[in-house]
This record gives C-alpha cells, structure tokens and sequence, in this order.
C-alpha cells in the first residue's frame, strides 16, 4: 500500500505531476506573451510542450518550450498580428453597432458575433499546426481555416473552451496560472487525432 502511494504513476501523484506541469507552462506563455505580438509563438511552444511532455511523457519541458518559442518566433509573431487585425473588424464593427437599437443594428451585431467566433474557431489552429508542421506564413494561415471548416464540430469545441478560458482570467485573474496550459491540454484532446492523419516524421 505504501509503495503504491509513493508511485509517481499511482492515482494521486500522476495528476499532481499533470498539474503541476500545466502551472510552470501556464506561467511561462503568460511571462513569454507580454509584448502580445509574442503570444502566437508562446502559444505554439505551449501546445509543442502539451503534446510532447505532458501527454507524451517526454522530458525536458523547459528546453522544448523555449526552443520552440524561439524557432516559431518570426512565423508566430507575424500571425498573431494578422489575426489581431482580423479579429480587431468585427470587434470595431459590433460597437458600431451596438447603439442602434434597429432591426438592422441587432442582425449587425449578430452577424459581427458570428464572425467572431468563426474566426476564432479557426484561430485556434493556428498555433498548434505551427507547433506541429512545417509551413511557410502563407501556407498556415491558409490550412488553419480549411482544417477549422473541416472540423466544424471540434473548431467549435476549442473555440468556446478558449472563450471560457478567456473569461475566467478576465474576470477572476488567478485562473491564470494554471487555465492557458488546461486549454492547450483540452486542444490537444481535440486536434491530435486530426494532426495524426497529417503526421510528418521530421517534425517532432
């Protein structure tokens, strides 16, 4: 019985390990995201970490995190400021909208939170395939929204945890240390079965 409670693999100390792995990762994207533009190529080395040593049980977190970061930094950054700006019109459009209490204003506001979340539908994409593939700036942000489309149904899985993920920082600030790396591990969920089909053998 004693051996067993002091297994690292035993009931109690595998998820306190888990958990213990998703507040350092948590706490290294939030520091490695503060320029903001920085948040895509953070966001990439989170998911890299997710995939390959929180689920894969690989060692050497903090190496893979920050070489990841660094070797995703121009292609991530680049994205994040094209989505930044793509999210940014719908945004600047619903609080034109919001005012006019027509008809016309209320279908312009639903149509401006439509597009919100298909766009982040394919947003979150984005920065796991950056994580996980080899693409040039166009080719990702081309394939992010053909895969989100494809897979409407997990898109809008990942796109509503990242919400609520969003708004439990927003509102309460100390689910930040360990919710970014409890979102990246529920992506994981999601899209590892799709990015399987497509798994090339030199990205790892």
């Amino acid at each position: 019985m004693r051996r067993r409670f002091f297994d690292p693999e035993g009931l109690l100390w595998k998820p306190l390990g888990i958990l213990g792995d998703l507040v350092m990762l948590s706490l290294l994207w939030g520091v490695c995201s503060i320029p903001l533009f920085t948040l895509g190529p953070a966001t990439a080395a989170l998911y890299d970490c997710i995939a390959h040593c929180v689920r894969g049980g690989e060692i050497g977190l903090f190496s893979r995190f920050f070489r990841t970061f660094k070797a995703e930094f121009r292609r991530g950054s680049l994205s994040t400021l094209l989505w930044a700006a793509l999210l940014a019109l719908p945004v600047l459009a619903l609080r034109f909208a919001q005012p006019s209490p027509t008809p016309a204003g209320r279908a312009l506001s639903i149509g401006c939170l439509l597009l919100l979340f298909l766009l982040l539908a394919a947003l979150v994409w984005v920065f796991p395939l950056l994580s996980r593939f080899s693409f040039d700036f166009a080719g990702l942000n081309r394939t992010a929204p053909r895969l989100a489309f494809g897979h409407m149904l997990r898109s809008a899985a990942a796109a509503l945890l990242t919400l609520l993920g969003f708004l439990a920082c927003y509102f309460f600030t100390s689910p930040l240390i360990f919710v970014p790396g409890l979102v990246a591990l529920l992506w994981s969920w999601l899209m590892e079965p799709v990015f399987q089909r497509y798994s090339e053998p030199g990205k790892e």
